[in-house]
């Protein structure tokens, strides 16, 4: 076996091996952006779930339920507390939203914020709010909201969602009866 032989054996080789590393490298970022959308879910659900626990306060529990009753007699400090669950409510769902765009929040989870949207963009509450603070959003994200807003006429609430689990909670131990 000549140099030459020698040479072109020992390229070939190289070449196998970069070929396997560029492989191997390629598995990696699959394997880091899997990583990265799974960190970027977990905070969005950390986020989300903070909201939801904010609103278990006694204090803004009740300026919910009585804003939703769209009780008109609220004092500035229940009206301002309900505004702001709200605003951070909006700040929420626009990070979804900018997300969702950029393509590194899949639509499933997309979706999930924009059902939640639809069940409160209807509410006269939701929608003064909106009204109020509309001009301090960039307008990608004000068009869309206000898209939403036009889309779903203004409704009242019939019944809240603890009446509405009332009602289920009946049924359901008829049901197991």
């Amino acid at each position: 076996m000549t140099l030459a032989d020698l040479a072109s054996i020992g390229g070939f080789v190289s070449g196998i091996a970069v070929v396997i590393t560029l492989i191997f490298l390629l598995l990696q970022m699959r394997q880091a952006n899997l990583n990265q959308r799974a960190l970027m879910q977990q905070m969005r659900s950390a986020r989300v779930s903070d909201l939801l626990l904010k609103a278990t306060e006694p204090h803004l529990c009740e300026n919910m339920n009585r804003a939703f009753a769209n009780d008109l007699s609220m004092n500035d400090e229940q009206v301002r507390s309900f505004f702001m669950f709200v605003l951070a409510s909006l700040e929420n769902w626009q990070d979804s939203y900018f997300q969702f765009r950029s393509g590194t929040l899949d639509a499933a989870s997309f979706a999930s914020d924009v059902a939640i949207l639809r069940i409160w963009a209807p509410l006269p509450p939701f929608r003064a709010v909106w009204q109020t603070i509309r001009d301090g959003y960039g307008s990608d994200y004000r068009d869309y909201i206000d898209g939403l807003l036009r889309e779903m006429k203004p409704i009242i609430l019939a019944s809240s969602n603890e009446a509405r689990w009332r009602e289920n909670l009946r049924k359901e131990l008829v049901a197991a009866a």
